[in-house]
């Protein structure tokens, strides 16, 4: 997906696929949905308010100022530097328009980037000969760690050239290059990071006292979409107040339901080292032990994500036949991303719900491992369900009888 260095006529000597292409238009498109979400940076607000610069030197000064700050990570540049219509370039795509870069800027720091290290190589503003522009040329070495699942670190060289028009003194053309191999790209992109990211090697913090411990980050990506969705009026709001994946998706028959078996029969060592990879270091030991306790410790026990439509589905269908049951939300949990680790060596299965009755386990919602338990819908719907819960004496005194 990664694109070698642009040529100065503007060619390039490996054109992205259009799967790649499709995929920056798709991470423009999610970014401009969560920015209706956020409030326009204060420093971007601050950055707006200059104007135009009135001389070369000044002009160069800026730009040398918006790199002090580190402008590309804070996602606030020097706008008034451009030209309304200035075309910006990178290894993936082109397009004029100051304000839609500024707008994707933003987006970027919004919380893709989770934390970096930058370092400048070099800087230099190219002398013109008269009415030509003025290129103003930077290379830095930049360090990114991504919120992915997996957390990876990303570093190469990157370069920008600011191409100054003698007349104006504006910005009219940003021209990026990315000075990475195709496969070292991908190999960074899909490489585990270490568990401390950019700050292995340094001497580690020490605790603060604290017992709050950061939300465990196990669904980066759907999650924060169906929010942003939601917010947006894109996914109306449901009856019940629910504010998870829609309700709909836990349907036997939808889209989603055959997603997802099609990704635990056919994909299932790969979303394992997913979770794996978000996991990190952990002990199985302790992980199994605490597995099996609280899988036996309730007539009915399931773990769930708290915005999982399928786990809403199974908890609905607990309440329909009357029973009992104990909920652990991992995605609340600090052990959360290892038990989701362990739970798909121990049962075939990373979705949620992993539900057990009577210390047996039964599955998920409306399905299971291939050749296991069917999901606790397939069981009511046989009827076997009952006897179960009756025998795990996980009814209330009313459906006893």
């Amino acid at each position: 997906v990664f694109a070698k260095e642009r040529r100065p006529g503007g060619e390039r000597d490996d054109e992205p696929t259009l799967a790649a292409k499709g995929a920056w238009y798709a991470a423009e498109l999610v970014g401009n949905l969560a920015a209706r979400t956020r409030g326009r940076p204060a420093a971007r607000a601050q950055a707006a308010q200059a104007g135009a610069p009135r001389t070369l030197r000044e002009a160069i000064s800026r730009l040398e100022a918006d790199y002090a700050r580190r402008y590309f990570i804070i996602g606030a540049m020097d706008e008034a530097l451009y030209a309304d219509d200035c075309e910006f370039a990178d290894p993936f795509t082109s397009f004029r328009g100051r304000d839609r870069f500024v707008s994707n800027l933003a987006n970027l720091a919004g919380g893709f980037i989770t934390d970096s290290r930058v370092r400048t190589l070099s800087a230099s503003a190219a002398p013109a000969a008269p009415g030509e522009r003025i290129a103003y040329t930077t290379r830095l070495l930049v360090k990114l760690q991504l919120a992915l699942p997996w957390r990876p670190l990303l570093a190469w060289v990157w370069g920008v050239t600011h191409e100054v028009d003698p007349e104006t003194l504006l910005v009219v053309r940003h021209v990026e290059s990315w000075e990475v191999s195709p496969a070292e790209g991908v190999r960074q992109l899909f490489t585990p990071g270490p568990a401390r990211g950019l700050d292995v090697g340094t001497q580690p913090p020490q605790p603060s006292g604290s017992a709050t411990q950061a939300r465990p980050q196990l669904d980066p990506v759907l999650g924060p979409l169906v929010r942003v969705a939601r917010s947006s009026g894109l996914l109306r709001p449901e009856a019940d107040g629910w504010e998870g994946e829609p309700s709909a998706w836990a349907r036997p028959d939808s889209l989603a339901q055959r997603a997802s078996l099609f990704a635990a029969n056919r994909l299932r060592s790969v979303k394992q080292a997913i979770v794996d990879a978000a996991a990190g270091d952990f002990d199985p030991a302790r992980i199994d032990a605490r597995i099996a306790a609280e899988s036996a410790s309730a007539p009915v026990f399931l773990y769930s994500f708290s915005t999982c439509p399928f786990c809403k589905r199974a908890k609905e269908i607990l309440d329909q036949e009357g029973a009992r049951f104990t909920a652990l939300e991992l995605d609340v949990e600090p052990d959360g991303p290892a038990i989701r680790a362990r739970l798909g060596r121990l049962t075939g299965r990373t979705s949620m719900p992993a539900i057990w009755v009577g210390g047996e386990y039964v599955g998920g919602c409306n399905d299971g491992p291939a050749d296991g338990p069917p999901g606790i819908a397939a069981l009511a719907q046989s009827g076997a369900l009952l006897p179960k819960l009756r025998k795990a004496r996980a009814l209330d005194t009313r459906r006893r009888a």
